[in-house]
C-alpha cells in the first residue's frame, strides 16, 4: 500500500452569520496510521459544543476571504470531518502531533508555520 493512501485529511468550513459557508482542509502524514474515528474520538471534547474550535489555535488555515465584518463574522470555525485520503500532505506536522496540540489547545508547535489573521492581513 502506498504511503499516501494513509493521509489523514481534517475537514472543516467558516459559516457567517449570514449562513455562508467556505471549506477548507488539511492533510498531514499519517505514519501511526489513525483511523479517522479515532482522530474524531480525541478532538471532539475539545470542541466548543462538540463542534467549533479557533483556527488560530490548532493552526489551520483560515478561509474568510472578505473583510471582517462585526456584525456578520466570528472567530469559531466547524469542524467537519477526518478521512484517509492519497493527497499530499499540506503541513509539516504529523497527524499524530496535531492531534496532540488539539487536545492540548496550544497556541502553536515547533514546527507549524504561523500564518497572519484575517485582522493582520
Amino acid at each position: 500500500m502506498n504511503d499516501l493512501e494513509n493521509n489523514l485529511k481534517f475537514e472543516y468550513l467558516y459559516r457567517d452569520a449570514g449562513n455562508y459557508k467556505q471549506f477548507g482542509s488539511a492533510v498531514f502524514k499519517n505514519p501511526t496510521l489513525i483511523e479517522p474515528d479515532v482522530a474524531t474520538e480525541k478532538i471532539k471534547p475539545c470542541l466548543i459544543d462538540g463542534e467549533f474550535f479557533y483556527p488560530d489555535k490548532v493552526k489551520v488555515p483560515r478561509l474568510e476571504n472578505y473583510e471582517f465584518d462585526p456584525e456578520m463574522d466570528h472567530d469559531w470555525y466547524e469542524f467537519e470531518k477526518f478521512s484517509l485520503t492519497n493527497e499530499k500532505p499540506t503541513e509539516v506536522i504529523s497527524a499524530q502531533n496535531f492531534l496532540d496540540c488539539f487536545a492540548r489547545g496550544i497556541e502553536a508547535a515547533q514546527n507549524i508555520v504561523d500564518r497572519p489573521t484575517r485582522r493582520e492581513v
